[in-house]
């Protein structure tokens, strides 16, 4: 009984100290996204000297970023032709957004003078005009942004797609940052990315984390294809840009009822374009022709470290209206004005990073993981990389990098893969290359029917005694199989296969060609 006693006296005194005693704070998880579109916003204002002078600064994004309004009001005026669905992450940011409004609104500028070039592009394509908005929800209209993944440009494209897409990107060029070209490939990445998934927000979550990723969420979800039931499993830096899109598109669309006002700057510059074939720096133009440095940064934000590295090859350069003459006049100067020591330094002459706080991620090419097995895959009718990539649980982008494979629509059939996976599990992944489609698939838990239209070879039809048919060979264009037959041309099998686009074309592919 004394036992019981003293037990009860002594919990209550241990229960009156942790009483006395205020309970830690949880540590709030700082906002990817907010931080991400925060920092591209301080860095184009920077880059266009916006002061800073009466304008507060944005709030910080962890935890409770600023009090969340419900501007589910505007969804009824709303004009977009995608499924866009409003929930209170799409308040959260939105509100962010407007919570500085001087520096939006030059973003906002920035984006509306582009419209008619991106609204071009996607009616050209046939797709929703409503995806003109992504460039200002994805980086707040800074062509250099950088993400975490190397992702880079407006449209935050990926280096295995801008490659697959014919950019270029070295130490000196990075064309995702070129408006015109990155539009058309990232464009082109969203509607194959849509005929894959046959749904808007699973097709931009893939865009944005990665069709692996997305993959792998909707297995671990039981195949749930529900894009609000997989956010919160997606990896952070990429499963905001449904959210992020519907919010831009609502601060678009009703601007003048938050208050933001946008500046009467000219975006759209008058150009000329020049062909360089020679090793050109934009302070030789500076100088001798007197085009301001940022002006020329912002026709040609490819250029990284201001120099055109025209030595093999010939790059285009725009100059302001009216320059083009005064190039051609003054162009032996132009091209000797201090080239020894603008050419001849130990490192390129590069811009200061855009934060002092943090280095955004430059892509890599992916490594080895420790711990792994080397294994093969050949492949077969039917394949895409994305299947393999699933097969094994692997990203796409690490077998373009392991296999140097750089356009990954002409893998040839029987081209063996290396692949690398864990060590414990590589009697399970040997087992791959040798099962059949079906199987594969059934291993991830999918069906496939009898008449799977991926996997279904088809029979040829017989031609006449004036045609026969050609197999196509890993690298071949339609240039070089007309070279094979006298007489052809690249227009001829294009109309007599009926191809519209020649990057269509994949090896083991066959084309008729009539005899000359």
């Amino acid at each position: 009984m004394k036992n019981a006693i003293l037990y009860i006296i002594v919990s209550f005194l241990v229960l009156s100290l942790h009483a006395q005693k205020p309970l830690a704070k949880a540590k709030p998880l700082e906002d990817y996204y907010l931080n991400f579109w925060q920092q591209n916003l301080d860095t184009l204002c920077r880059y266009a000297k916006i002061s800073r002078r009466n304008s507060k600064p944005l709030p910080t994004a962890k935890g409770v970023v600023i009090p969340t309004k419900n501007y589910q009001e505007f969804m009824g005026q709303l004009n977009i032709d995608m499924p866009l669905h409003y929930d209170a992450r799409v308040g959260e940011i939105l509100s962010y957004y407007i919570s500085d409004g001087k520096k939006t609104a030059f973003a906002l500028g920035y984006s509306n003078s582009l419209e008619n070039k991106f609204t071009k592009e996607l009616k050209k394509q046939n797709l929703p005009l409503c995806l003109k908005y992504l460039p200002l929800a994805l980086t707040a209209m800074n062509d250099k942004a950088i993400g975490a993944t190397g992702a880079a440009g407006l449209w935050q494209l990926r280096y295995s797609t801008a490659r697959r897409e014919g950019l270029d990107i070295d130490s000196y060029v990075d064309e995702r940052r070129n408006i015109d070209k990155s539009t058309v490939a990232a464009l082109k990445e969203i509607k194959q990315l849509y005929r894959l998934y046959q749904d808007w927000n699973l097709a931009l979550g893939a865009y944005a984390c990665g069709p692996s990723n997305v993959n792998k969420t909707i297995r671990r979800m039981d195949n749930q294809r529900d894009y609000y039931d997989l956010y919160p499993d997606l990896p952070a830096f990429g499963r905001d840009i449904v959210p992020a899109l519907l919010a831009a598109a609502i601060l678009s669309q009703n601007h003048k009822d938050f208050g933001i006002k946008i500046p009467s700057v000219d975006f759209n510059i008058a150009v000329d374009t020049l062909e360089v074939s020679q090793r050109l720096h934009f302070v030789q133009l500076n100088k001798v022709l007197h085009i301001n440095i940022d002006t020329l940064r912002f026709l040609n934000p490819q250029y990284k470290h201001d120099i055109v590295p025209a030595v093999n090859q010939v790059y285009t350069i725009l100059l302001p209206k009216g320059k083009l003459n005064e190039f051609n006049a003054l162009e032996d100067s132009i091209y000797h004005f201090q080239d020894s020591l603008l050419f001849e330094l130990k490192r390129p002459m590069i811009l200061p990073p855009p934060s002092k706080t943090r280095r955004f991620a430059r892509y890599e090419p992916e490594r080895i993981p420790d711990g792994s097995a080397l294994v093969y895959y050949h492949i077969k009718s039917g394949d895409n990389l994305g299947f393999v990539a699933t097969w094994y649980d692997v990203k796409s982008s690490q077998i373009e990098d392991w296999n140097n494979v750089y356009d990954p629509r002409r893998l040839q059939i029987g081209k063996r893969l290396k692949i690398y996976v864990p060590e414990e599990k590589e009697a399970y992944y040997k087992k791959v290359d040798k099962m059949s489609f079906a199987a594969k698939q059934k291993r991830e838990g999918k069906t496939v029917s009898n008449n799977s239209a991926s996997h279904k070879v088809k029979k040829l039809i017989p031609l006449g005694k004036n045609w026969f048919y050609h197999t196509v060979r890993q690298g071949e264009s339609p240039y070089l199989i007309a070279k094979k037959y006298p007489g052809v041309s690249a227009d001829d099998i294009l109309r007599w296969n009926k191809i519209t686009n020649p990057r269509n074309i994949r090896a083991g592919q066959k084309l008729k060609i009539k005899k000359q």
